[in-house]
């Protein structure tokens, strides 16, 4: 089993010695920013990331075993704070983020292969840190925080007809409610929370 999704980036990162670099995409209401840790421009897929350099910071949550939801924290004082509007500050909440790692030729500053996608999530917020060096903050937690929201959706016929219309598989739903249900030869309320009648509980 292997981290890698491309060959040659495995084989890069097995040797002494290699030019590995962070990217991420930032995806604002007013479009998608792209940014690396380097310096210069990098041509990524058609898309070009601008190089933020030493003056970008990433915030690297700790490895678990369990499944958790993790934040990070991108702050980005290399860049002017102008492209980052105040529009995208107020309005891109919950869209998305996602983070690269790959490997460029540090001579000739050519990919070596495709980069692998080392993180994904949602935008929880931005904001503008004043200071001797001013810098936008992007604070963003891991897709899975999705797994935690409740969708709103219900095993309803009103919202079954939404995605799949004229299907009559909860259009019985309501109906349960006053079913008679005998368990162990007793009958159980359903859904009322006081267990059963005639016995027991």
């Amino acid at each position: 089993m292997t981290w890698f999704a491309t060959s040659a980036n495995e084989t890069e990162a097995a040797k002494e010695h290699y030019f590995m670099f962070l990217a991420a995409s930032f995806d604002f209401t007013s479009g998608v920013l792209r940014f690396w840790s380097g310096v210069g421009d990098l041509v990524i897929a058609s898309n070009t990331y601008l190089g933020a350099g030493d003056l970008a910071t990433i915030t690297m949550p700790p490895e678990r075993v369990n499944l958790t939801v993790e934040r990070k924290t991108y702050q980005l004082s290399g860049v002017d704070p102008a492209l980052v509007s105040e529009s995208d500050l107020d309005s891109s909440f919950g869209r998305s983020v996602t983070e690269y790692f790959g490997f460029i030729n540090p001579d000739t500053r050519v990919l070596l292969a495709t980069p692998e996608v080392n993180w994904e999530g949602e935008i929880s917020n931005i904001k503008r840190v004043d200071g001797e060096r001013p810098l936008i903050e992007v604070n963003a937690d891991h897709r899975l925080v999705m797994l935690d929201q409740a969708d709103g959706w219900r095993y309803t016929h009103e919202h079954q007809q939404q995605f799949y219309a004229g299907d009559l598989g909860f259009d019985q739903v309501p109906a349960n409610d006053l079913k008679e249900i005998l368990w162990g030869g007793q009958r159980v309320d359903p859904g009322d929370g006081r267990g059963m009648r005639g016995g027991h509980r």
